[in-house]
């Protein structure tokens, strides 16, 4: 995207062109309310750097053509300056970035990382101008609360108020005057080349802010019913409120910002002690990021994108169906790729977690668009982004069982399968029967495999006593047929896909492998059909060999004196291989059927057989 708008910029064929242009991009707002050390908006700053170079560049050009009666305004400004690039990216910091951070700390630490940038561009100390100030852009506060914007107000905080419009009104006409002042502020910093006093306009600009701030901290005080619990010094203080149509009011009369992104925090909410938040559909997650992604949508004007990086379990867990249902209403067009911890994880060095990122639009109509979990060695980190394929999962395969998710898809033909397969088969859970004897034990964590017997690999304690782990899953089935037939299909490529789709990448669930659309009457009984006879046959004599071939590659693990045994069933691949083609055969997916297999290598890493 960045070569095509190069690419685009590069052919602008007027000064009135190229200032058109600059204005675009100086007017573009990006935000991330848990701006941290400020990685994200220098990472947008690197963005945002070569197109504003871009443009004055052209501008330069034109102007050597055509002489001085075709100096874009942008041009004749930068050229005011000793140091033109250092102007450019004043005005990009000025104009284009904004942040939030609870911490003290944090947009100090942002701040000064921008500052650095900037003192970069100096070779010359005769060249040196101002730095800009950026105390108006980056900001301390808490994200998750005080009011948004005047709608904010009225649906989360208002609880039937009918007066709120006007108190609200009276904020935002002071707001307004904060947003002239700082307009003005910004328009002066850009200009000044060292010859300007800003002291006094800055006084009087935190005067007008703190008037604002000072009215929607009493109002939200009142809306929260906090004088039971605290004074309002006191709530203020702990809660740090920040109204972001008071704090960024130039950025509101555009309805927000155009861009936000970040990483939220991953923190359990049940460990914040010091501050409530109130008015979340996603009030009861169990953890900070989900009401810090809602929260973040609200920010958005109405052309608004978002990118957030979160946990992975926004994808599948109960908790968080909320907020999934809350990005689907809001956008129309949403993609999600995920990523594993291991082999190497996306925030290398740090606590090991697996994380997808959400990207979201405000237009478009993609629908829902998501990859695969991936795994991948540390050598793959620099093309792991130019490698990723989403797919849009057919509504099918939206929930795994009865439980709404986002699936964890990548390959289109195997999705497709996967669609057939769940509408024509009946569930796993249907041959289940907890009165049996017929049973299979599953292995509850996974990697490279599903691991699923009849007879479990043996443990062996230090004094040289035999057992068995009684920790394995138990699923029984109405008969042996049932039994054998569910042995090859959990053991098979198609349920560990769906394991992959719908699991969280290690525990292996009763509920999941019971949603498996394995239509196990159809498999034992599938018609007249001489070829699907055949392929009935032949996969339960396949469930006969593979009780006879798992023994034989049994590996061990010693923890604290005892050995572990483990079934490799990577080794028992030539068996699950032509199972998984009968399968295929049986359920009408051959056509995937090399499609799965190599979804399948590409997930389990490393396997070379």
């Amino acid at each position: 995207m960045r070569e095509l708008l190069a690419d685009y910029l590069s052919q602008l064929s007027t000064a009135d062109e190229c200032d058109t242009a600059f204005n675009a991009l100086r007017s573009l707002t990006v935000c991330d309310p848990t701006v941290g050390s400020g990685a994200f908006l220098f990472a947008a700053l690197e963005v945002l750097d070569p197109l504003y170079e871009a443009v004055l560049g052209r501008a330069g050009e034109l102007q050597d053509k055509n002489g001085d009666s075709q100096t874009a305004d942008c041009l004749a400004e930068a050229q005011r300056h000793p140091s033109e690039r250092y102007w450019m990216l004043k005005t990009l910091c000025l104009n284009n970035l904004y942040g939030v951070d609870l911490m003290d700390e944090a947009p100090e630490i942002a701040k000064l990382r921008l500052f650095l940038k900037l003192a970069a561009q100096i070779d010359d100390v005769s060249l040196v101008e101002p730095l800009p100030d950026l105390d108006f852009n980056i900001k301390t506060g808490n994200l998750l609360v005080g009011i948004a914007h005047e709608d904010d107000a009225d649906r989360r905080l208002s609880e039937g108020r009918l007066d709120l419009g006007g108190e609200i009104g009276k904020i935002r006409q002071v707001a307004e005057q904060v947003g002239d002042a700082y307009r003005a502020y910004v328009t002066r910093q850009s200009s000044d080349l060292g010859t300007l006093d800003h002291a006094t306009a800055k006084q009087k600009l935190y005067a007008k802010l703190e008037a604002a701030r000072s009215l929607a901290d009493a109002l939200l005080h009142s809306l929260r019913s906090e004088s039971t619990r605290h004074t309002f010094e006191e709530w203020r203080d702990s809660h740090q409120p920040f109204h972001w149509f008071v704090e960024f009011p130039s950025v509101w009369r555009r309805g927000g910002f155009d861009v936000v992104i970040g990483n939220p925090p991953y923190i359990d909410t049940g460990e914040i002690y010091e501050y409530r938040w109130v008015g979340y559909q996603t009030q009861r997650s169990p953890n900070l990021f989900a009401p810090c992604v809602e929260r973040a949508c609200m920010l958005l004007n109405a052309d608004g994108r978002i990118s957030m990086i979160v946990m992975h379990a926004l994808c599948f867990n109960k908790a968080y169906l909320e907020l999934r249902d809350q990005l689907s209403r809001q956008f129309p067009s949403i993609w999600v790729s995920s990523y594993d911890k291991r082999p190497d994880s996306l925030f290398a060095g740090s606590a090991q977690v697996r994380n997808s990122i959400i990207v979201c639009s405000s237009v478009g109509s993609s629908g829902l668009q998501s990859s695969r979990c991936h795994r991948w060695p540390s050598e793959r980190r620099a093309t792991l982004f130019s490698g990723i394929s989403y797919v849009s999962p057919d509504q099918s395969l939206r929930k795994c069982g009865n439980t709404k998710q986002w699936p964890f898809t990548d390959c289109d033909s195997v999705a497709d399968a996967f669609s057939r397969m769940v509408a024509e088969n009946s569930r796993l859970s249907k041959a289940l029967d907890t009165h049996s004897e017929m049973g299979l034990i599953f292995k509850k964590v996974g990697y490279a495999f599903l691991s699923v017997y009849q007879e479990p690999p043996p443990i062996v304690t230090p004094d040289g006593t035999t057992t068995t782990s009684p920790h394995g899953g138990q699923l029984y089935f109405v008969s042996e047929e049932h039994r054998d037939a569910a042995l090859m299909t959990i053991a098979s490529r198609w349920a560990f896909l769906w394991w992959c789709m719908y699991g969280d990448s290690f525990n292996v669930t009763k509920g999941t492998l019971a949603a498996f659309p394995a239509g196990i009457e159809r498999l034992i009984a599938p018609g007249d059909d001489p070829t699907l006879i055949a392929a009935s046959r032949r996969l339960l004599t396949l469930a006969d060999e593979l009780k006879t071939e798992m023994p034989n590659h049994l590996t061990w693990q010693t923890n604290a004196g005892v050995r572990v045994g483990r079934y490799n069933m990577i080794k028992c691949r030539h068996i699950t291989d032509e199972a998984d083609l009968m399968l295929a055969r049986l359920w009408g997916v051959e056509d995937a059927y090399d499609a799965a297999g190599n979804l399948r290598d590409r997930m389990v890493f490393g396997n070379r057989e």
